[in-house]
């Protein structure tokens, strides 16, 4: 436990109080260094809410955040369970230089789809993760296999996977496709996978493009 002193906002009595904390903050949501950022000061919005304020101690950011903890009365003293810490500045997933070169778009609905889910907004982080990977697997398709960018354009998603990509990626990328459906759709087939899933199966493929990608290059720069 971490004893922090704080004022009651609700109560004209400005006192000062303590309460025990359960856990400080061990990273910057601003910044997202991991560290022990230095406690300012806390306020009690009301009997279960409690708002801390902690720096940053980065050189790079020395910012302020704020922290949210759930209050439980005690018999000596109140104790505090931490929540969640904000302004929250999502961290950026950085993919192997094959995957931002063939697909850039890719990496940016990704990510943007990764700030949904950190964010909480689940429903449209699902069907963001499913864009991304419709992004990836053509883009691999026109770029490395060198396919009819026409013809890939215009055809859905499924088709792409059964009709051109080689056995491991096809059967990972449809699985991703099937559980990035779901997101989409008002009945969900798969109940028990979820947006963790679609993630494990876009990083499988992502997998194998990555290393068909670098075995070509490898045998290309050392043929006889």
């Amino acid at each position: 436990m971490y004893k922090m002193n704080y004022t009651k906002l609700y109560s004209s009595d400005r006192s000062n109080y303590h309460f025990d904390a359960d856990d400080l903050p061990n990273q910057c949501p601003r910044c997202n260094t991991v560290q022990q950022p230095k406690f300012v000061v806390a306020y009690r919005l009301n009997e279960k809410v409690m708002e801390t304020l902690f720096l940053c101690n980065s050189k790079y950011c020395n910012g302020l955040f704020i922290c949210k903890y759930f209050v439980t009365e005690g018999i000596y003293t109140d104790t505090g369970q931490l929540i969640n810490s904000y302004p929250k500045n999502p961290e950026r997933v950085n993919f192997q230089e094959e995957i931002n070169t063939i697909s850039p778009l890719f990496v940016d609905i990704y990510n943007e789809s990764k700030e949904a889910e950190d964010r909480g907004l689940l429903h449209i982080a699902g069907m963001g993760y499913r864009k991304s990977l419709e992004f990836l697997i053509k883009d691999y398709l026109i770029s490395f296999k060198e396919e009819d960018e026409k013809t890939i354009k215009e055809l859905f998603l499924g088709k792409c996977i059964k009709g051109y990509l080689s056995d491991n990626i096809k059967q990972v990328a449809e699985r991703a496709t099937w559980l990035g459906n779901d997101e989409t759709h008002y009945h969900r087939k798969w109940e028990d996978k979820d947006i963790k899933d679609l993630k494990i199966l876009i990083d499988l493929t992502i997998h194998y493009i990555s290393s068909e990608i670098q075995t070509k290059r490898y045998i290309d720069e050392m043929s006889k």
